[in-house]
């Protein structure tokens, strides 16, 4: 038996009208749709005025389930749609460990597009889009070090973030580099949409003296670094990332990595060191 399809469908994340066209025609058609929450399912359709499909939950306490339940199906020649509680399915959700299940069974997967929260912040940021890292959402636990890791990084982030932590994340930033360049995109294609940007110390500064915290969903675009004279800051991380993977590592303490890259890379010793100690390998008391 020929197996079914599994769509990837794309639904708003905020404004109803963003739904595409054929995003709605895949959601008429199926008998069966994925869904993280399926009372966010039920209202979709029920604004949809279509009928309600079979629903197959699936979240991070019931993927491996969820995935039986519908490869089955899609075994059996039904075809299934997934769609996440708004956005892109199979990004920052469960939803891929399907698309991985389902590949590796010969199934067709087949993406429908619909609006994603990282891509829209990123485009009208202002900030380079010729390279960028979607990091997902930022940790609540290890922020600092996480940040003064990726600050390191060339291209543009962006990063998904609570609104209860955006003056702390801020400021964590401004702490490394005040001068880098912040845009925050709440609430994207809601009624309250809203654009802030501005240096990292004056955005800590204007946000801890909030009177009320920001609300809605939150998404972060953040300059990358500036590249050192000579494409140096791209030498020595390609050499860091080197000295990692050789059986050396395991021998060498965190001051060890610094004096040795160091020695090649003097100009930039004070970015080894960050990026050395933000990767917390090998550090013990007495390291650094």
């Amino acid at each position: 038996m020929t197996p079914g399809a599994l769509y990837l469908v794309g639904t708003p994340i905020g404004n109803r009208g963003d739904l595409a066209p054929r995003a709605r025609e895949v959601l008429t058609a199926v008998g069966v749709v994925a869904c993280e929450d399926t009372r966010t399912a039920r209202h979709l359709f029920g604004w949809l005025e279509r009928p309600l499909p079979e629903l197959i939950s699936y979240h991070e306490h019931n993927v491996d389930r969820a995935v039986s339940d519908a490869l089955s199906r899609l075994e059996g020649g039904e075809d299934v749609a997934v769609v996440s509680d708004a956005g892109m399915p199979a990004i920052q959700d469960p939803g891929y460990r399907l698309v991985v299940a389902a590949r590796g069974r010969g199934v067709d997967i087949v993406p429908v597009p619909g609006p994603t929260a990282s891509v829209l912040a990123l485009a009208a940021s202002g900030l380079p889009t010729d390279r960028f890292a979607f990091l997902g959402w930022a940790p609540r636990k290890g922020r600092e070090r996480w940040w003064g890791h990726e600050l390191e990084r060339e291209e543009t982030l962006v990063v998904y973030e609570s609104p209860r932590r955006l003056a702390a994340t801020a400021a964590a930033i401004a702490e490394r580099d005040p001068d880098r360049n912040l845009v925050l995109a709440r609430e994207l294609t809601k009624v309250h949409e809203e654009f802030v940007s501005g240096a990292a110390g004056r955005l800590a500064e204007d946000w801890a003296a909030r009177e009320q915290p920001f609300r809605g969903e939150c998404t972060l675009v953040v300059e990358g670094a500036p590249e050192a004279p000579g494409g140096e800051r791209v030498r020595w991380r390609r050499a860091l990332e080197r000295l990692e993977e050789s059986s050396a590592a395991e021998r060498l303490t965190a001051r060890d990595r610094v004096d040795v890259l160091s020695a090649v890379f003097p100009a930039e010793r004070n970015a080894i060191y960050r990026a050395v100690h933000a990767r917390g390998e090998g550090a013990g008391p007495s390291e650094i």
